[in-house]
């Protein structure tokens, strides 16, 4: 699978750093099967070349994340995983996860001068659809006909 934001599919364009804002994320199936998706979201501060991290992630509002409520996509309280609970067919795209991304707050700067930015991650991982149990051996969730009904330790509502 590969990551799309902004426009961008970031397999061959990497992941950007120093980047004000980050829109419109999904998955692509890049697999010749049908998958199900799903991604952990990772947010902490990187040098411009994204060769450093700063040993503390940012803290609620110098960044804000809205994600898409109106969509086929559930957060496992068990987990923290995002899961696609339709499965997305070769070459399909999942419902966009996040709208927009941005940072609120300047990022810290290191005693060595570097400078810090916001980075967004999102890791994507597709398993097959068929047969069923597939999903539910390597990631714990439950599904039938193509739609997963239950996710590892239930699911957050609030995003």
């Amino acid at each position: 699978c590969a990551v799309i934001e902004n426009g961008l599919d970031t397999e061959n364009t990497g992941n950007p750093v120093n980047v004000e804002s980050k829109s419109n994320v999904m998955i692509k199936n890049t697999g010749d099967t049908d998958a199900y998706i799903r991604v952990a979201v990772i947010v902490n501060w990187k040098s411009a070349d994204g060769s450093k991290v700063w040993a503390t992630a940012p803290k609620t509002g110098e960044y804000t994340i809205v994600y898409n409520t109106n969509s086929r996509w559930a957060r496992s309280l068990a987990d923290g995983y995002w899961y696609h609970t339709a499965e997305v067919a070769p070459d399909g795209l999942t419902d966009v996860l996040i709208t927009r991304a941005t940072q609120n707050a300047p990022g810290p700067k290191g005693t060595d001068g570097t400078q810090y930015y916001l980075s967004i991650e999102i890791v994507a991982s597709a398993i097959q659809s068929t047969p069923d149990n597939v999903v539910k051996d390597m990631w714990g969730a439950t599904a039938s006909n193509g739609t997963i009904t239950a996710i590892p330790g239930g699911t957050d509502t609030t995003n």
